[in-house]
């Protein structure tokens, strides 16, 4: 009996591997994520988009679509083969895309409608900029950011760290604000970030007029 009983022990355990057998030990596909589809197409500012493919994973774990080389937080659902997720006020045209455990899908263009340059949200379009290129691990976010400047929340983005100060940003003057200056290369501490996906080609000329336009209207906690 004792015997037998080990039969199914190992039986047991040699099913669960085969039932994972596309996945690391860390649960991530080992395969790149591909994108086959994302509707609606066209797709309005506030849609939830569906992205059909495969390779995404069960759950989202540090997975996040990329949405014109930006991450948003704004997720609905995740699973495998789908993802929903709310269309921020990022852009007319845009790309979107899946980064899975470092493995960065193929690239589906959109076409958003709705799109408004001059009504730019703090949670919508800043947010997810900082989130996805500055406020990384090891930089500036959690409880010792570099410099004392946490980016991950307002009220540290305003704060401004032991660099910055209250210069970081000035509402209505995105020329002097100083997180302008340190995107374009133009501050004394040199061009930021200093890691993360905008380490080598810096901030896309796109995402700093968004963030210089937030500025212009006021920097709103909005």
């Amino acid at each position: 009996m004792q015997s037998i009983h080990r039969m199914f022990i190992v039986v047991g355990i040699t099913g669960t591997l085969l039932s994972c057998k596309d996945l690391g030990t860390s649960g991530i596909p080992t395969e790149a994520p591909v994108v086959t589809s994302v509707s609606p197409s066209p797709a309005a500012v506030g849609d939830t988009i569906r992205i059909i493919g495969t390779n995404f994973g069960g759950v989202q774990s540090s997975s996040e679509v990329l949405l014109a080389d930006c991450s948003t937080a704004v997720i609905i659902s995740w699973s495998d083969i789908e993802i929903r997720v709310k269309l921020p006020n990022i852009g007319a045209n845009i790309t979107v895309r899946v980064n899975v455990g470092s493995r960065i899908s193929n690239s589906i263009p959109l076409v958003v409608t709705g799109f408004i340059s001059a009504n730019v949200s703090y949670a919508a379009d800043i947010r997810p900029i900082l989130n996805y290129g500055c406020a990384i691990s090891g930089c500036h976010t959690g409880p010792s950011p570099t410099s004392g400047f946490n980016q991950s929340t307002y009220a540290g983005l305003r704060a401004g760290g032991v660099i910055y100060g209250s210069n970081v940003i000035i509402p209505g003057d995105s020329t002097s604000s100083e997180i302008i200056r340190a995107m374009r290369g133009t501050a004394s501490v040199g061009r930021m970030p200093l890691g993360g996906p905008w380490f080598t080609s810096g901030v896309p000329d796109s995402l700093i007029g968004r963030t210089a336009v937030w500025i212009q209207q006021g920097a709103l906690f909005n």
